[in-house]
């Protein structure tokens, strides 16, 4: 260690000895502070004494080093008196207790001040004495509890009558919550008590209600025979008050049976159908009477007469469609004495007669009654006994029949079977499935081939068995598959000479849903059918004429196939 750095070493520790004999040798005085506990009401004024931290000797510099709530006191730091600094914060419901810590000069401790704050009665309120119209609003505004300051916590301790008043818990607004109970007549004077949060006593509240003219209004009964008449007057609600009174239906059982007149109160008939001895025998409702300040009710009974009346149903018919004029349809469903009947309505217009002592529906139109056109038709009918007239409707629903010309069952239809009840017949494609073909196996008999209706298949399924020629006219027909139908064939001689009977209404039919008419332009194309005229020659259909011809079965130029197939609805 060099000399310069052993001389600053010296110095250092001969300053360090002279301060420490300095401090043992001044002869400062210790002093013991004592914590101070105090009881104090809330609410006290700022600068007001708390109390005074006592000590065992002479010191001053007082300090508050810390307190609970922050900045609620002040020390004198000379006496150690300590003072209200924020009075807000004295509140007994918000700091029951403040704290604080306080050292002073030479103290050897610091001390804990407790202030214990004692809870007294903070608010006072009036009596609150009011004067009010009877027949208030619910909600209406009564008056409010005046205090000495903020208060809240207001509740309705008791009230006469019970369930009278309502109060709101924070600003102490007295309001009305059952209007019915401030009757002048009944209670002329309310009254309730109050209690108020911090407050020394309850106080008292008075409503004197004063006595003001009001709507009164009777109970409307009234008996009438049911089936009344739409806008038949049934009476009048009978209702006094001040002013001009309104009148209203604010419900009714059945809805929508009766109306009112808002003005004079007379009650009339809106539905004549719910005036229904047998469904509704007392029709009832609620009526309100009011002069645009009062609102009074009232309600009105409808007792129901039992009468001997007329009633009719709806009433279901059906019937084939393709009738005769004069057929009878059906008789609607009524009862009743000395009935009379008559169409109201009908659709289509001009379809049905009716017989008026009866009312046995019959066909007036026979052109209407087509399936296809209306399935469906109606006829209104009024049905009446001289005093009562009732209405219902007669719906007629047609049967769909099989007619020659209909698209169904793969095909046109062409013919029908008379003995089958028109359940039974036959439909012809609606194109061609062939053109320039041959009847194949000429000069070789086919044995078992007819011309009568209803053999068509079996011929051809001989000349399929039996012709070994393929691409002929029975193999193309028997292998069609049409509309999802596989039993096609070619038509017999009787078959095909049906066919052009109804050529033109096939035609038509097989046109409208995608088809082709029959090859009839000249005197060259002709149909084969499946009858065999003999080994060398079948027979065949000019269409253009209807010619029936038996030719060579080997020809093929302008000889064309129409195959058909048979239906049933067994």
């Amino acid at each position: 260690m060099n000399n310069k750095l052993k001389t600053i070493y010296l110095a250092v520790f001969v300053l360090f000895l002279s301060v420490a004999c300095n401090n043992d040798d001044d002869g400062v005085v210790i002093v013991t502070l004592a914590d101070l506990e105090v009881t104090l009401d809330e609410n006290p004024q700022e600068g007001d004494s708390v109390g005074t931290v006592q000590t065992d000797a002479s010191t001053s510099d007082f300090t508050i080093i810390s307190q609970t709530p922050t900045g609620a006191l002040s020390i004198d730091a000379d006496s150690g008196e300590l003072t209200v600094a924020d009075a807000t914060l004295f509140d007994f419901e918000t700091n029951p207790t403040i704290t604080a810590t306080v050292t002073a000069d030479n103290a050897e401790n610091s001390i804990t001040v407790t202030i214990n704050l004692n809870n007294v009665s903070e608010v006072t309120a009036q009596a609150l004495e009011v004067s009010l119209d009877e027949n208030p609003t619910n909600g209406q505004v009564i008056g409010t509890l005046q205090t000495n300051g903020s208060a809240s916590g207001f509740t309705l301790t008791s009230q006469s009558p019970t369930g009278a008043m309502e109060i709101d818990s924070n600003s102490g607004e007295l309001t009305v919550a059952d209007a019915s109970l401030f009757d002048f007549e009944t209670n002329p004077t309310l009254t309730a008590t109050v209690s108020i949060e911090d407050a020394g006593s309850p106080v008292s509240v008075t409503v004197n209600l004063n006595d003001t003219l009001e709507i009164t209004v009777q109970d409307f009964t009234a008996a009438v025979d049911e089936n009344p008449t739409d806008g038949q007057v049934l009476g009048t609600v009978q209702a006094t008050g001040n002013g001009t009174l309104s009148y209203s239906v604010t419900s009714q059982t059945p809805m929508g049976a009766m109306a009112i007149d808002a003005t004079t109160g007379e009650l009339t008939v809106i539905d004549p159908n719910l005036f229904d001895f047998e469904t509704n025998p007392v029709i009832t409702a609620e009526i309100s009477v009011t002069d645009g300040a009062e609102t009074t009710t009232a309600t009105a009974t409808i007792n129901l007469n039992d009468v001997d009346e007329v009633t009719a149903q709806n009433t279901d018919l059906t019937i084939d469609e393709n009738p005769s004029n004069g057929d009878v349809i059906g008789a609607l469903q009524a009862s009743g004495s000395n009935l009379s009947y008559a169409i109201t309505f009908q659709n289509p217009a001009g379809a049905f007669n009716i017989d008026q002592n009866t009312g046995e529906l019959s066909v007036a139109d026979e052109t209407l009654f087509d399936f296809e056109t209306n399935p469906n038709m109606l006829a209104t009918i009024s049905v009446s006994n001289g005093i009562q007239t009732v209405s219902a409707n007669a719906f007629v629903e047609l049967n769909d029949v099989n007619e020659i010309g209909e698209y169904k069952y793969g095909g046109v239809i062409f013919w029908i079977d008379p003995t089958s009840n028109n359940s039974a017949g036959l439909v012809c494609a609606l194109t061609d499935q062939g053109t320039n073909v041959s009847w194949g196996c000429q000069g070789t008999l086919i044995a078992g081939t007819s011309d009568s209706i209803g053999s068509g298949a079996s011929n051809t399924a001989a000349i399929v068995t039996g012709c070994s020629t393929t691409g002929i006219a029975a193999e193309i027909a028997v292998n069609a598959t049409i509309e999802g139908f596989t039993d096609w064939f070619l038509p017999s001689r009787g078959e095909l000479n049906q066919m052009y009977l109804q050529k033109e209404i096939i035609n038509t039919t097989a046109v409208a849903n995608g088809g082709t008419a029959f090859i009839d332009i000249d005197l060259s194309n002709r149909y084969w059918s499946s009858s065999e005229s003999n080994n060398n020659t079948a027979w065949c259909i000019l269409f253009a004429n209807g010619v029936e011809q038996g030719l060579n079965k080997g020809s093929s130029a302008f000889f064309n196939v129409r195959a058909v197939r048979a239906w049933t609805d067994f």
